[in-house]
């Protein structure tokens, strides 16, 4: 580095030097473009050689420093000159006033030249001043305190003592510091042990005092001392500006600290664990994730608290991207680091992320955007609490948030993509509020139904006493009534008032586990039944036959239905040439529903791993991409190709133009952000008006290949690695080819194994043309799963 090194006769008549001085200057050219690139959140002033980079004034090094001292200086003067005025000569206190005075001059009289210019020997000198003056001050102490003045011949023996002892203490300690180590721990650990034994000994004095004479004046030495105490804290303590970022995490953090013994993994659905188990850390370093990354993306942030169809006593917490998509998956690293640390190994960790993440040397700017940051919560009781944890994180960092209360997650989703998007015209998702949502929902499905009947009878709607109740019930103001032509929605489930009962024997994930209706559940056979999860992403819809079986029209369903619709539009807009459909599932979809996609509608499948992130991502490689997993969390991405096409496709029939204005309609029903059962499910009641189908009907477009689904214990799960998104094992070795055998011997046989994410257990999946086929399956492979695993 290349710095003006000219020292001019002023600064040498103060003894700088050529290296002295471009060390100084060094200092700030660091100093000030670390200001430029660094932002407040990380403070970016360091200390060098232990000080902090002050500007000289006429040569003096620490100016201000010079400056305190010289006024200390003048107030020690002041003081001495007062006792020589005031004190008698014959009074016996006098010289040791007079003592601790000239011992005080002569400290700042070394500390200012010290400060002044910093060399060895006048840091030892500031330093041997400084120890004489807080020694004698206990020595003070003693002898007032104790009234060792006194001319009594026992007690001058005492005070002789208490002097030479006093004496020898000084004297070893200068040898210490001068002949075997210049420690600074040392001398700051001994002058704070000194300076603490006499504010004991005048506390205890005040106090006893006090107690006898009752009189305020006799407490003030220890008023004077506590005063002292909090004076030198500053000192002692090297405290930061109280605008710190970094004492402000320290203090924000404080009341959330990270339990014992536990180690939190952000995952598909961000952190998700039993409320009172440490959430609320973890609550308050995603808000430091989510700063971070709005400053990183320059866009608004989202954070959703919720568990979706956990038990109530759980709860959980994941980061929206700006588009309404899950965090980056090269994020998930820092969520995790700082959800596990605490105190200073936090600040730390945010430090790194800042470094990585946040200073752009290409853009300097980057790191003063201002961090800004939507969040929500379901209706779980422990959410008040940790909706506190999170803001606490965003004051700390001076974040300018937005609370919107209790919400759905793809409202809350929805709300993202609207607040980074509402300034550009050509991405325009919708207006950032909850009636933005509702009434984007509702123009939607009344333009896509304008020459459309719905389906008759009820659609008995399942909340799973969660957010989608009070939702839907918003919603439902928004959409036309079945007298003005809209659907008959019959909502049950949605007492939010008892959180106890969220998810309980109800709810989309139940009805999917348990293969039957919710609790109490009451519906007419043939009725059109659904079933949303807790936070209202996921929905699964069902009946009851006339012979009251029970049948799960499931996310499967859902994905082939909308391809069915949606295969339709595009031949009646003359666009299947143009616009490239197709449907991504995992491993775990059923493969009638593969075969009816790929061989009967003619559209393209892909298959991913299991998680909403992948399947998300890969649906995003078509112009239109359908995903739903069978849990019934899913939707259909138009990518702006699509949309584009859409808009400007030349009109040649009424037909076409029918078809162009339902997929412009359904652009806007279906979510494109994130999977959303409000959405989705005016999306099935508008395909099933389309074709005028009963649910008997939609089960009827293929049967189900029969399924089962076993968990088995290993003793290491690692040991079973995949690849083809799944559905082939890599090791251990020679398995497949086991699994292989087993699935030839039957007819339409297909089976895979996957580790569990979180247990020492794997799945074993398997599918047959008949039920007892499946089930032999299945038992085979789970034998070999033991076999191997052992």
């Amino acid at each position: 580095m290349t710095v003006p090194s000219c020292v001019t006769l002023g600064l040498r008549l103060v003894l700088w030097t050529c290296p002295a001085n471009c060390d100084y200057e060094c200092q700030h050219i660091i100093t000030d473009k670390r200001l430029a690139r660094d932002p407040p959140m990380i403070q970016p002033v360091v200390q060098f050689h232990g000080k902090w980079p002050f500007y000289r004034f006429l040569g003096m090094q620490e100016p201000f420093s010079v400056l305190f001292s010289f006024l200390n200086l003048l107030a020690h003067r002041n003081g001495l000159e007062r006792v020589r005025h005031s004190i008698p000569s014959t009074y016996s206190l006098r010289p040791f006033y007079l003592a601790f005075g000239y011992f005080g001059l002569a400290s700042w009289v070394f500390s200012m030249i010290f400060h002044t210019r910093d060399f060895s020997i006048t840091e030892k000198l500031d330093y041997f001043a400084a120890g004489a003056s807080v020694l004698y001050g206990l020595y003070f102490s003693v002898v007032r305190i104790f009234r060792l003045d006194r001319p009594a011949p026992a007690t001058q023996s005492i005070l002789r003592a208490w002097t030479v002892l006093c004496g020898l203490l000084y004297v070893a300690h200068v040898t210490y510091l001068t002949a075997w180590s210049w420690d600074y721990t040392y001398n700051m650990a001994a002058n704070v042990a000194v300076g603490t034994a006499q504010n004991l000994l005048w506390s205890w004095f005040s106090i006893k005092r006090y107690r006898k004479l009752h009189k305020l004046w006799a407490a003030w030495p220890g008023m004077i001392v506590a005063w002292i105490t909090l004076a030198m804290s500053l000192e002692l303590f090297d405290f930061p500006p109280i605008g710190d970022v970094k004492s402000a995490l320290l203090r924000a953090v404080e009341p959330y600290p990270v339990p014992t013994g536990k180690k939190f993994s952000y995952g598909t659905a961000g952190f998700r664990m039993k409320a009172d188990a440490g959430l609320d850390h973890v609550v308050f370093t995603v808000g430091l994730v989510a700063a971070a990354r709005s400053i990183n993306r320059n866009k608004t942030i989202g954070v959703m608290i919720t568990a979706s169809h956990n038990p109530p006593q759980d709860n959980g917490v994941k980061i929206v991207d700006p588009l309404g998509d899950m965090l980056q998956q090269s994020w998930e690293g820092y969520a995790t680091a700082l959800a596990n640390a605490d105190g200073d190994e936090l600040v730390a960790q945010y430090e790194a992320l800042g470094n990585e993440e946040i200073f752009d040397d290409q853009d300097p700017t980057q790191a003063n955007r201002k961090a800004k940051v939507v969040f929500g919560r379901d209706t779980r009781a422990s959410g008040p609490a940790l909706v506190k944890a999170l803001k606490a994180a965003l004051d700390a960092l001076d974040v300018e948030y937005i609370d919107s209360g209790i919400v759905t997650t793809p409202q809350l989703h929805y709300l993202v993509r609207c607040l980074n998007t509402q300034e550009n015209p050509a991405k325009y998702f919708g207006e950032p509020s909850e009636k933005g949502y509702f009434e984007k929902l509702a123009n939607a499905f009344k333009r896509i139904m304008k020459d459309r009947k719905p389906v008759q009878g009820h659609l008995v709607v399942d909340c799973a006493n969660g957010v989608g109740g009070p939702k839907l019930r918003e919603l439902l103001k928004y959409l036309p009534t079945a007298q003005e032509g809209g659907i008959d929605i019959k909502v049950v489930n949605d007492d939010t008032l008892n959180p106890d009962i969220l998810n309980r024997d109800c709810g989309a994930d139940f009805v999917k586990t348990k293969q039957r209706a919710p609790k109490g559940f009451q519906a007419q056979p043939l009725e059109r039944c659904c079933s949303l999860d807790g936070d209202a992403d996921r929905v699964v819809y069902y009946y009851t036959d006339a012979s009251n079986n029970f049948h799960l029209l499931d996310g499967d369903r859902i994905a082939t239905l909308s391809a069915i619709f949606l295969a339709d539009l595009l031949q009646e807009a003359n666009l299947s040439d143009k616009l490239k459909l197709g449907i991504v599932q995992t491993a775990y979809a059923n493969g009638a529903s593969t075969n009816m996609v790929e061989q009967v509608l003619k559209v393209p499948v892909t298959c991913t791993a299991t998680g909403v992130k992948h399947l998300h991502h890969a649906a995003l490689r078509y112009d239109i991409g359908i995903y739903f997993e069978a849990n019934g969390h899913g939707t259909v991405l138009f990518s702006d190709r699509a949309i584009e096409t859409i808009k400007k496709e030349k009109l040649t029939s009424p037909r076409q133009k029918h078809a162009l204005e339902s997929l412009g309609a359904t652009i806007d029903l279906v979510n494109q952000a994130v999977g959303d059962a409000l959405s989705d499910m005016l999306f099935v009641e508008v395909v099933l008006a389309s074709k005028q189908w009963t649910v008997e009907n939609w089960r009827g477009t293929y049967e189900d290949l029969p399924n089962r689904l076993v968990r088995v214990e290993v003793p290491d799960r690692s040991v079973f690695t995949t690849t083809d998104a799944e559905r082939r094992l890599v090791t251990p070795r020679g398995m497949q080819d086991k699994i292989d055998a087993a699935v030839a011997l039957y007819q339409s046989g297909r089976s895979f194994v996957r580790a569990s994410g979180t247990e020492d257990a794997v799945r074993v999946y398997a599918e047959a043309q008949t039920k007892t086929e499946c089930e032999r399956l299945a038992a085979e492979v789970e034998k070999l799963v033991k076999d191997f695993g052992a």
